[in-house]
């Protein structure tokens, strides 16, 4: 293990997860119900949306990577692009903060499939799930340091001030840029040369993914692996984006609150992660997954009967765990059924998956959340982690 490259590929999940944490869960959602006059529906149709948008181009993005043998490229472009409208959000009225969510979510998930590509390259032999883990363990780290500067700037413009959600936005796209720049200039590829032009590349990518593709059912346990994260993404997928109203909805929770609570959930989470990473290379990582599911299960129980906060802080503490868990043994139990030359390719099919139930989870739990009740939202979920669940029981070790 190169510790100077894992620790590069390592900031990027500190740096993405800056924006995961400040836009898709706390901010976005908050922003445009609350200061543009926006609604559940929608925020479930942004992020539902864009996911189905970069389904169909991610496995194709994987297989150029591939081929080109190349990752960064990718990940700096798209990174760039969604820190700009990022910050766009927040000059725009509604129609236009809508488009700019859907194009900052879209370029924040095909950044990531290649980012998950690298780690083969980064970690070795039996140390994928140790690694994994801390990228994911730094990750949390980067919510813990977002939360911090979003905490001084809304002390200066307000708590729960259009003003002071403006600028957690321009906030969000510095410091996912500069947080990125270690993993940029710290982890070097041999130099970039293009044997055919730039189109017979694209061209050569769409068919090797059609080529996969068609030849599915040789790799039925990879079938079965992406069905069961299929489920258990859109739940998760669904609680990322909403958790904030739920909470601001079911026991009123204020925006200074929630912070403290945040805080709190991240730092079970770190440890989790860490701990997931270490679980996933002496147990295995469908052992993990199981236990990662049946956790989130008991999360969703919690929720569906909260009624004050020290309820709110167990469940999503826990939650925040299971989280980890889910994100760290992923990785590796990819890599574990398919060839490492392969990699980009397959995790490009498990970002496809990923996409594909980041569309029904939001756009679900939006609908029914916003015509019956946040009760009923809840329990779809518990039916999308229990179909899960089946199948991954079927994935062998």
């Amino acid at each position: 293990m190169n510790k100077r490259e894992v620790f590069a590929w390592g900031m990027y999940d500190l740096a993405n997860t800056i924006f995961s944490a400040l836009f898709v869960t706390f901010f976005y959602p908050f922003y445009v119900k609350q200061f543009l006059g926006g609604n559940e529906l929608q925020i479930g149709l942004v992020f539902g949306l864009s996911m189905l948008a970069v389904a169909f181009t991610v496995p194709v993005i994987g297989a150029w990577s591939d081929l080109l043998g190349r990752r960064m490229p990718f990940i700096i472009v798209f990174t760039i692009i969604c820190c700009l409208f990022t910050a766009f959000v927040s000059a725009v009225p509604l129609a236009w903060a809508l488009l700019a969510g859907f194009l900052a979510n879209f370029s924040y998930h095909a950044a990531l499939t290649t980012y998950n590509a690298l780690l083969p390259r980064i970690a070795g032999k039996n140390e994928t799930g140790n690694v994994s883990g801390i990228g994911t363990a730094m990750g949390y780290l980067g919510t813990l340091i977002s939360l911090g500067i979003a905490a001084l700037l809304l002390m200066r413009l307000g708590w729960e001030t259009a003003e002071g959600a403006r600028a957690i936005f321009v906030a969000t796209a510095i410091m996912f840029f500069v947080f990125s720049l270690p993993t940029f200039f710290g982890i070097h590829e041999h130099a970039l040369r293009l044997r055919k032009g730039v189109v017979v590349h694209l061209g050569e990518s769409v068919r090797a993914v059609w080529k996969t593709l068609r030849n599915v059912s040789k790799h039925r346990h990879v079938l079965w692996f992406l069905l069961s994260m299929f489920f258990v993404t859109n739940a998760i997928n669904a609680v990322i984006v909403f958790l904030f109203l739920f909470a601001k909805h079911q026991i009123h929770l204020s925006v200074k609150a929630f912070f403290v609570v945040y805080t709190i959930q991240s730092l079970g989470a770190t440890v989790g992660s860490v701990i997931s990473g270490r679980a996933v290379d002496r147990f295995g990582s469908k052992k993990v997954l199981l236990w990662s599911v049946w956790g989130w299960i008991a999360v969703i129980i919690l929720l569906m009967f909260v009624k004050n906060l020290p309820m709110f802080i167990l469940a999503g503490t826990l939650g925040g765990a299971a989280l980890g868990a889910v994100w760290t043994a992923q990785r590796p139990k990819l890599l574990d059924m398919v060839k490492h030359a392969n990699a980009g390719q397959f995790f490009g099919f498990l970002e496809l998956t990923n996409k594909f139930s980041g569309i029904f989870g939001p756009i679900v739990f939006g609908a029914l959340a916003h015509f019956v009740s946040y009760q009923a939202a809840l329990l779809s979920l518990l039916v999308f982690f229990a179909v899960g669940l089946g199948f991954l029981r079927g994935v062998p070790e």
